[in-house]
């Protein structure tokens, strides 16, 4: 008769124990916007491609400034070199005129940067959304 007590509390407690809802509950997330990426190769800048008029406008070599006309100006982009995995953040200048068959047109400073084949800059461009990144503030360590 005890056994048949201790047997029954024993199922009792293992009905009561089990859930019939969801213990993990889905985060809802919103996906990221689709932001701009390229791969390809860019062109870069140099004061003979002004004067032979191959590109429209002149940029400063130690700028890192893009010329892209897909991306509006002043748009925050991440230049990554696909062949050693290097990036840099530049800004997007005015739109301009330059041979179709490159993504961009970068500053020198940004080729030394990422240290480009200069014959075959082969490089990803990735807008930056304004959500995803953010400011950190001054810190102490100590």
């Amino acid at each position: 008769m005890l056994y048949k007590k201790i047997l029954f509390i024993f199922f009792a407690m293992l009905l009561s124990n089990c859930t019939t809802g969801n213990l993990i509950k889905n985060k809802s997330y919103t996906p990221l916007i689709n932001s701009y990426s390229n791969k390809g190769f860019a062109l870069i800048y140099s004061e003979e491609l002004y004067k032979q008029k191959v590109i429209s406008k002149k940029i400063d070599e130690r700028s890192l400034t893009i010329l892209q006309n897909k991306l509006r100006t002043n748009t925050l982009v991440k230049i990554t070199n696909l062949l050693n995995n290097k990036t840099i953040i530049g800004t997007v200048e005015k739109n301009l005129k330059y041979p179709s068959f490159n993504n961009s047109v970068i500053s020198i400073r940004i080729a030394n940067e990422l240290n480009l084949d200069i014959n075959q800059p082969y490089v990803e461009i990735l807008e930056i959304t304004e959500n995803s990144i953010f400011v950190a503030k001054k810190a102490k360590t100590y």
